[in-house]
């Protein structure tokens, strides 16, 4: 299964709303880079559905938390990591999300001040197999769009989401570049 499947499968009656998130994400936001699976935000109360419809296309559950789930294919073909949150804030990230093509398909990303909200959150976790790639992602996401970390409303993203030392790290990659 690829990307496109993963979407599919959410469709099928009864449909399950989802959110790319991840690298197909952040490509669809400007910044394309290597991703091996695909990550897909959904309610919390869709768990038990979302892992009955991949157990029956064969896909195995080798990982979990109650955030999260991982999922490999015995053939070849993408995995899949589920981010579980609540109704109400999936509902939120929901009603601004933007609709884009990928390839056959259209599909629901994050704005993005929640896809850099979601980075931010993996960065404060400080965790070592994920810091290189969501800190480059956000540095490409401030490039690309042109943010400018002095306005009030990205001191406070930053700040909600991460840490000050990670903001203030951010602000000198910024001056730095001029």
């Amino acid at each position: 299964m690829e990307l496109a499947d993963f979407i599919r499968l959410g469709d099928q009656e009864p449909a399950l709303r989802c959110l790319i998130i991840g690298g197909y994400a952040v490509a669809a936001h400007g910044h394309s880079r290597a991703t091996f699976d695909v990550d897909l935000l959904v309610p919390r109360s869709d768990r038990e559905e979302w892992f009955q419809r991949l157990t029956d296309r064969r896909l195995k559950l080798f990982g979990q938390t109650p955030g999260f789930a991982q999922f490999t294919q015995s053939e070849e073909g993408d995995g899949l990591d589920l981010m579980f949150v609540d109704g109400a804030t999936f509902e939120t990230m929901w009603q601004a999300a933007e609709l884009r093509n990928f390839g056959e398909i259209r599909a629901r990303i994050p704005c993005l001040d929640h896809l850099l909200a979601l980075k931010l959150h993996a960065l404060k976790q400080a965790l070592p197999h994920r810091t290189p790639r969501d800190a480059e992602d956000v540095h490409m996401l401030l490039l690309r769009h042109r943010i400018d970390l002095c306005q009030p409303h990205y001191e406070e993203l930053f700040l909600k989401y991460a840490t000050r030392e990670i903001y203030d790290t951010f602000v000198r990659l910024q001056r730095a570049e001029g």
